[in-house]
Order: structure tokens, then C-alpha cells, then sequence
């Protein structure tokens, strides 16, 4: 019995790994097809892409809509959006995306400038980010940054 156990938990963690999809052949078998990673990885840096343009165009329904789901459920869109008033963004450059099962990191060079209410201005600023993606469905969300969830009293 025990040995079986171990056979069906071996075939479930190999057919859950990362990379599988729906099948796609004809014959409608259920043999799952693994998703080459560089398509993975291109999927990634293309929704990354589109969260830090919505960023730079101070999108905030796209930025929101790329959130992942345990996320909107801790804040709420007008939470969301006011974490980021304090800095305009200038640009970004997507460097690299390392890709560890179902989550994965994007590696950012964004260009930024705080904004000061008096009326001295600071000089832009580059930082390299790490980025924090997860996939889910076969679909990469952004992790919400836990500085990000508002601290409510119990």
C-alpha cells in the first residue's frame, strides 16, 4: 500500500512541476505538454514590460489588474494608488527574469525622481529592483509588496 502511495505522489509532484500546460494534441490525450521556458520567460518580461509603462504613465487600473490575486484582496485600488504619489517615474529597462517554478524574479534598472512638495527638486536616480512575480493559471501577476498591505487593527 505505502508503495503505491509513493508512485501516485511521485507522477502528481512530477506532473505539477513547473512548465506544464493543457494538452494540446488532437487526440485529445491527457498528457501534459511542457512550455518551453524561454516562452515562460519572454511571457514574463512582457507583463513585467506592461506594469512599469503603466507605472511610468501613472496607470494605475493596469498596474492594479497585473496584481495578484492575494493581493487585491489586502488593498484596495485607491490603497494601491496612493502608495505611489511621492515619485514620478522616468523609465526602465527589464535587465533579466529568473524564473523558479511557480514564481520568479525580474530583475528592473528604473529611473526615477522623488517629488518634494518644497520647491528644491532632487536629481534622478537609478536602482536596480527585484522585481517579484508569481504565476498563476499560466498567468504571471505581481506580487504585492507586503509594505504596500495596510496595517488594519485586529
Amino acid at each position: 500500500m505505502k508503495r503505491g502511495l509513493v508512485v501516485i505522489a511521485a507522477g502528481l509532484i512530477a506532473l505539477t512541476g513547473a512548465g506544464c500546460a493543457a494538452p494540446t494534441s488532437r487526440d485529445n490525450t491527457s498528457t501534459p505538454v511542457a512550455v518551453a521556458p524561454e516562452r515562460q520567460a519572454q511571457a514574463l518580461r512582457e507583463r513585467a514590460a506592461t506594469f512599469w509603462a503603466a507605472r511610468m504613465e501613472d496607470d494605475d487600473k493596469t498596474q492594479w489588474e497585473l496584481l495578484e490575486p492575494r493581493g487585491k484582496g489586502r488593498v484596495s485600488p485607491q490603497e494601491y494608488a496612493s502608495e505611489r504619489k511621492g515619485v514620478r517615474y522616468l523609465g526602465y529597462k527589464i535587465e533579466e527574469a529568473l524564473i523558479e517554478g511557480y514564481f520568479a524574479t525580474v530583475k528592473v534598472r528604473v529611473l526615477f525622481q522623488p517629488i518634494l512638495q518644497r520647491a528644491a527638486s532632487i536629481p534622478a536616480q537609478t536602482v536596480l529592483l527585484d522585481d517579484r512575480w508569481v504565476r498563476i493559471a499560466g498567468t504571471w501577476y505581481r506580487q504585492l509588496d507586503d509594505r504596500q498591505a495596510p496595517r488594519r487593527e485586529p
